[in-house]
């Protein structure tokens, strides 16, 4: 699959170009489900959620939710959702899922796949903010873990650093559209990575191959 590689992009480049995706759908009177995800794209999450705020569009129609969480307490230093509420993220115009609700973990994930599953199979159009890791890890699901051969749309699973809850290959594949944000130098061979073919088990990202629409932007030139 050939995929544009949009280079030297700033965190307002991609920010504009998801929300405008976003806007146009829902002035096309569509449900339009939203994932965001973290680390570095958690600026672009921001800014994307800024853009959407000051729109004269009615948001009744958004659903904003997560790729993955980190397990723990709601509001954990670690979590993905605390990062974009500490930054001033308005959410009180847009329908959210969120995966921490001061549950056990297997509630918590159990939940998290009921309502993502209900939105996700209703939604007109879907679209995720992905990360590539340099070991070709997105969203969460690692290189030869349970979640990069999970039949459900939801994960979770234990790593030697976090209890990890996270979408999968299988909701991916869902997807109408799909923007990774590459930033760093050190992100270079991802690119290189994704234009071969490989087996998702061990490059997950491969997956992102899947969604019809697919765009990469980088922070570096080529």
């Amino acid at each position: 699959m050939n995929f544009p590689v949009i280079e030297k992009a700033e965190v307002s480049d991609v920010a504009r170009f998801i929300a405008s995706s976003v806007l146009k759908n829902l002035e096309e009177n569509k449900k339009v489900l939203l994932f965001l995800t973290g680390g570095s794209s958690v600026p672009v999450g921001v800014e994307v959620l800024r853009i959407l705020n000051i729109s004269k569009t009615v948001l009744d129609n958004l659903t904003v939710t997560l790729t993955d969480e980190r397990y723990g307490d709601v509001g954990h230093a670690d979590s993905n959702w605390h990062k974009l509420l500490e930054k001033g993220v308005d959410f009180s115009k847009i329908k959210t899922i969120t995966v921490l609700r001061g549950e056990d973990f297997e509630n918590t994930v159990g939940n998290f796949a009921r309502d993502l599953e209900r939105v996700l199979v209703n939604a007109d159009f879907k679209i995720g903010l992905f990360g590539i890791g340099k070991d070709m890890h997105t969203a969460g699901i690692l290189p030869g873990s349970a979640s990069a051969q999970s039949l459900d749309f939801v994960c979770g699973y234990n790593t030697a650093q976090f209890s990890r809850i996270t979408i999968t290959p299988k909701a991916i594949a869902m997807l109408d559209e799909a923007v990774v944000c590459l930033r760093g130098e050190e992100k270079r061979e991802v690119v290189e990575h994704l234009r071969k073919e490989n087996d998702i088990n061990i490059e997950p990202a491969q997956i992102l191959k899947k969604v019809s629409l697919l765009t990469v932007f980088t922070n570096y030139e080529n």
